[in-house]
């Protein structure tokens, strides 16, 4: 038995045990696609050979038409496809660019097969867009060429949520979104902002923890919480990128409203690309009040360099997949190198006099906002703490706190003003083998890995502008695993199986 028998039969025996041994789950892959053939005066046409081929990978799957003209290819995966059909005695057909979303069922409008003459096959273009069927579904699909056409400021395809109907982010009282993509984290907060989309939307309404994302199936988020991205959703990894929002099935068991995405996979060309995204605090402008404090802006850097391949698996020297129709994979890698700030930080804290017991500059003492932190101890001694009263143990935790470094006249009050920057810096690798083991069984493995050093140099979750930076910072080591195996068996037009 030769090498690539051998693999495919491992492979085989490998997804029918993990069929056995994962649960089953509602949430669907894939789609299908139905269609009608005719001749030039309408009638239909039975017994005509319709072959879907796959324009990635070149995987072809074949079926008949019924009596009725009518042809079904169930669960078939997101992409774009040729439908060929051939009938003895007439033109064969080509209707090429057929789209296919993720999870949709469309039907092909009536393909005419013209009486064979002197033209031997005739190639037809299908519109972008084709008849959806069964499903009254509210739902906007993003396509991987539109991620990478459509301006976004990180690097979560997330973001996106932004530009479609009825998303509506959320904000603190200053009205600027609590998520707007800039900073890449596996936790959804931190001292550099929210960090991810989850649980800083609305959708058409909802409660923010209502939004919920699934990746290749896989559940995407932090579900304690439902808070974070454990799995971020690349734009240079993403295949495609759906939102439900009302009506959709009962094979989508998230939501109410549920992010679908599906990772990019190789195809039977080798393809590839190299990047690097770059943001610096040069290229910003200050902030209004840190203008009028006279503070620096804020020293925000990120480097966002990455890679990815695909193509078909291959063995140097061998027949190995020699026909490019079996085995692809596609691996991509990015590094988050991230300088960030905690915001504007104003606060009060003692001088160097009130650190020694000495309150007696009474008009800087009132000069300060806040409750209780503007009205002078120990009028009767003058505003100077008697001796006894002076905790040394006291003493150090105090000197542990910031010096004062603005004037109260001119912040509003706050004699403490500061942008704390820190570095946070994160990588992800996502890799996938999809095998095609005959026509009418597809298996695919997806992994996906991220890990990062998280700082809370301020505070943990809790953070609030009136808080100053720890003495040391608080560290996390973040790192989040998430794999799926997935296998489809189409038994016929009316029957498949989805693991």
């Amino acid at each position: 038995m030769n090498a690539i028998k051998v693999l495919f039969r491992a492979a085989a025996v490998a997804a029918l045990v993990l069929a056995g041994v994962l649960p089953a789950r509602a949430q669907t892959l894939t789609g299908s696609l139905s269609g009608t053939v005719v001749d030039s005066s309408d009638a239909v046409l039975p017994g005509a050979t319709v072959t879907l081929i796959n324009d990635l990978s070149g995987d072809q799957r074949s079926t008949v038409t019924n009596e009725a003209g009518n042809f079904v290819f169930a669960a078939v995966p997101a992409g774009t496809f040729t439908v060929k059909v051939e009938l003895s005695g007439f033109q064969p057909v080509d209707t090429k660019g057929v789209i296919l979303r993720l999870g949709e069922k469309r039907n092909l409008t009536a393909i005419k097969l013209g009486v064979a003459g002197l033209t031997e096959q005739v190639a037809v273009t299908a519109n972008a867009e084709l008849a959806p069927v069964s499903s009254g579904e509210k739902s906007a699909t993003i396509t991987g060429e539109q991620i990478q056409n459509i301006a976004i400021v990180g690097r979560s395809a997330a973001e996106l949520l932004k530009i479609l109907p009825g998303m509506v982010p959320l904000g603190g009282s200053n009205g600027a979104p609590g998520f707007n993509g800039e900073v890449m984290g596996i936790n959804g907060n931190g001292d550099g902002g929210k960090q991810s989309a989850l649980g800083n939307y609305s959708s058409n309404g909802t409660q923010s923890n209502a939004l919920d994302i699934v990746v290749d199936g896989a559940h995407g988020s932090d579900p304690g919480c439902n808070c974070a991205t454990s799995v971020n959703p690349n734009p240079d990894m993403v295949g495609e990128f759906k939102v439900l929002q009302a009506n959709f099935g009962a094979e989508n068991a998230k939501g109410p409203t549920t992010i679908n995405v599906v990772s990019k996979a190789g195809g039977r060309d080798f393809s590839g690309t190299g990047y690097v995204y770059l943001r610096d605090y040069h290229w910003n402008s200050n902030e209004w009040f840190l203008n009028k404090v006279g503070q620096a802006k804020p020293q925000n850097k990120f480097a966002f360099p990455g890679f990815n391949i695909g193509g078909p698996l291959l063995i140097p020297g061998t027949n190995f997949n020699k026909n490019r129709d079996k085995l692809f994979f596609f691996f991509g890698y990015e590094y988050y190198k991230q300088t960030l700030d905690t915001g504007t930080l104003k606060s009060w804290v003692p001088t160097a006099a009130m650190r020694n017991g000495d309150f007696s500059n009474s008009a800087y003492i009132k000069s300060l906002s806040g409750g209780g932190v503007n009205t002078p101890p120990f009028a009767s001694t003058g505003g100077i703490a008697p001796p006894g009263l002076i905790d040394h143990n006291g003493q150090v935790l105090l000197n542990l706190l910031p010096m004062p470094n603005i004037d109260p006249g001119v912040s509003g009050g706050y004699n403490y003003v500061q942008n704390v920057t820190f570095d946070q810096n994160n990588h992800q690798a996502l890799g996938r083998v999809d095998v095609s083991i005959s026509d009418n069984t597809k298996l695919f493995f997806r992994y996906n890995f991220q890990a990062e050093r998280q700082p809370f140099p301020v505070g943990l979750w809790w953070r609030n502008a009136n808080q100053v930076p720890y003495p040391t910072s608080v560290v996390a080591d973040n790192r989040s695993h998430s794999a799926t195996a997935s296998l489809t068996k189409v038994f016929g037009s009316t029957l498949t199986s989805e693991r």
